[in-house]
């Protein structure tokens, strides 16, 4: 159990707050993390700004008091219209409840660097956007125009999103997830996009890229953001296993001075660790590659040095 007093919380959230307040443009950006646990000074607990609404989630056990206190002070900071809470023990079901507001907020939008996405505290673990590919997200699109943008494991396509409205000719988005695709289209149409410009595909990314390697279909870019495991009915993938495997095989079908994206957020694989593995890509492609942009998680995703020596998120972009 974790406990704090409600000045101490008050500070903590208050702080955090005016670090966000002077480096995110609120004006085209409403969804944002307030609080990123030891980062912060809220151990185990992650605060989500989602325009109005605010999603708080447990990784430990809090008492009850210690939350009404952290809820108090969300509410003297920021008077959000809904806040819902996400108790996310380790080998327990994640548990969502409404602390206020008339209903958990599902499919409403949100607003980042301009661009309109819909979100929803329904679904378990996601909410439809990871904020903290924000700016990797921008990245991608200052480089997209003119090109061919391939989207793999693609969840609700914000990397497409991004890059059609940087000017890129098409996109295709693959995930094995139906409703993924579903709230891609959802999230085109927001933006006013034509889906029919664009290809939506619902099936197993593997074999995908065996099917566009084949056919001899290449792209300009490559986003591959993989879940940390995942099965299909062919393929059993891991990425701590396969991160070799997946950025050799897209480098295959990655034209002449394209750019392939790969990111990954699982935290025991450190920077260090990472990049041994990247040695290993030659063994699945004969292109030579070389690395162009290392980067991580935005500001508002903090750490203290100490529970967390370096950010969780890998993101790098590679080149041929």
């Amino acid at each position: 159990m974790h406990t704090a007093d409600p000045e101490s919380l008050h500070k903590i959230i208050r702080k955090a707050w005016l670090l966000r307040s002077k480096y995110i443009n609120h004006f085209v950006t409403n969804a944002y993390r307030l609080v990123n646990s030891y980062g912060d000074g809220l151990p185990e607990v992650t605060i989500d700004v989602y325009n109005k609404n605010l999603l708080v989630q447990y990784f430990k056990s809090y008492e009850k008091h210690s939350k009404e206190r952290i809820c108090n002070a969300l509410y003297d900071i920021l008077t959000p219209e809904s806040i819902t809470e996400k108790t996310r023990l380790k080998g327990e079901d994640i548990q969502t409840h409404l602390v206020s507001g008339k209903e958990i907020p599902g499919d409403f939008t949100v607003t980042e660097n301009g661009i309109k996405f819909y979100i929803s505290f329904l679904e378990g673990g996601g909410t439809g956007l990871f904020l903290d590919q924000r700016d990797n997200r921008k990245k991608i699109q200052t480089l997209a125009k003119n090109k061919e943008v391939l989207n793999c494991f693609c969840y609700t396509s914000s990397f497409s999103i991004y890059a059609s409205l940087g000017g890129a000719i098409r996109t295709s988005n693959v995930d094995l997830s139906k409703k993924a695709i579903e709230w891609s289209k959802k999230n085109f149409l927001l933006n006013r996009l034509d889906v029919n410009n664009h290809e939506f595909i619902i099936g197993d990314v593997w074999e995908w890229v065996k099917r566009f390697q084949k056919k001899g279909r290449t792209f300009d870019v490559i986003i591959i953001d993989p879940p940390s495991f995942s099965t299909s009915k062919t393929t059993v993938f891991s990425v701590e296993k396969d991160i070799p495997r997946l950025i050799g095989t897209g480098l295959n079908i990655l034209r002449e001075d394209g750019i392939l994206a790969f990111s990954t957020n699982i935290a025991k694989i450190n920077f260090s660790k990472f990049f041994q593995l990247l040695s290993r890509v030659k063994d699945f492609t004969q292109k030579t590659y070389k690395l162009i942009d290392v980067s991580s998680q935005g500001l508002d995703y903090p750490t203290d040095g100490v529970h967390a020596v370096e950010p969780y998120l890998k993101f790098v972009m590679l080149s041929c």
